[in-house]
């Protein structure tokens, strides 16, 4: 019983540690490091198509940071933070945050490209979801969530951009560029 009191107390601690932090802005996700609530890597990334196989393999729409073939926040495998959002009263999370894996581009190139979606050769969707991960979310308190991901492999992530909300109007730069959150999971 003690074991569980315990437990309990370690848990209602960690919880509120994180309800104490102001998180600065709804729609922007955060990880948890050392006790702090603290901004995954910001970049712009231009909003980009590419036929795929001279367009027999349809187009895709990628989201290409460059001039940055890896992000500056760093985690390693099955060791990643707590990561947090906030998000307006009365929208639906469930479906709202969803993180991309860059595409293996080859060694020589220094960019990073986000698949955000894809159409067939006829103009029809594609089936894209390989290169999606849609996180569970669970709420914290208020309008707070904690991101619970996936296991991760190994390469460049970033949260794709949410146009909804208050935050919505501010995702693109005043140079074209959407903002979007990037991190990295090492070998």
């Amino acid at each position: 019983m003690r074991k569980i009191t315990l437990l309990i107390a370690i848990q209602l601690l960690l919880v509120s540690a994180m309800q104490a932090q102001e998180v600065e802005k709804n729609f922007v996700p955060y990880y948890m490091k050392d006790g702090n609530v603290t901004l995954f890597e910001r970049k712009g990334a231009k909003i980009e198509a590419k036929a795929i196989g001279f367009g027999y393999g349809g187009v895709n729409q990628y989201l290409t940071v460059f001039n940055s073939k890896y992000s500056n926040v760093r985690f390693k495998p099955n060791q990643l933070p707590k990561f947090i959002i906030s998000l307006d009263e009365g929208i639906d999370p469930f479906d709202i945050v969803v993180i991309s894996k860059a595409d293996v581009v080859k060694k020589r190139k220094k960019y990073r490209r986000f698949i955000q979606k894809g159409n067939s050769m006829g103009g029809g969707s594609k089936d894209i979801s390989q290169h999606l991960i849609i996180p569970e979310l669970k709420k914290i308190e208020g309008n707070l969530y904690e991101i619970i991901m996936p296991s991760l492999l190994p390469g460049e992530y970033a949260f794709q951009p949410i146009y909804k909300g208050v935050e919505a109007n501010n995702i693109m730069g005043t140079s074209g560029e959407v903002r979007i959150y990037c991190f990295g999971i090492d070998e």
